[in-house]
């Protein structure tokens, strides 16, 4: 393996590693302040996109065994934070009371930051 691969891939591994504290850090700063809806799905430990559609789903047969009339508006938000402007979240999470070394990591991480996915000879 040559140098720049193996500076490349502890790179990768450092990077992980500082979202996981920060995640971390992040999920304990909301559980505290009571910060999430207590259905709130997606990205907390136990409640997964999965149990989300269960809960729903659940929601919705009870409902009509009530006899209850539905409505329902489904919003696709799967791409919503590459549209989220950096600096209103950064101005956001300072505002909430996040401890200042974690705003300053997390606007590092960001600063002139793209995303994109490869696949095969693809790219997005």
């Amino acid at each position: 393996m040559n140098v720049v691969m193996y500076v490349l891939i502890t790179y990768y591994i450092v990077c992980k590693q500082m979202e996981h504290v920060i995640a971390s850090y992040l999920t304990q700063v909301c559980d505290k302040n009571d910060w999430l809806y207590e259905g709130q799905h997606g990205f907390r430990p136990g409640f997964s996109c999965e149990s989300q559609v269960i809960t729903v789903c659940q929601d919705i047969a009870d409902s009509l065994d009530n006899g209850d009339k539905i409505d329902a508006i489904i919003v696709d938000f799967s791409k919503a934070f590459g549209l989220v402007p950096h600096g209103r979240l950064l101005t956001k999470i300072a505002n909430s009371g996040v401890d200042s070394r974690v705003v300053v990591w997390i606007r590092e991480f960001l600063l002139g930051r793209t995303q994109r996915v490869s696949f095969g000879r693809a790219t997005i």
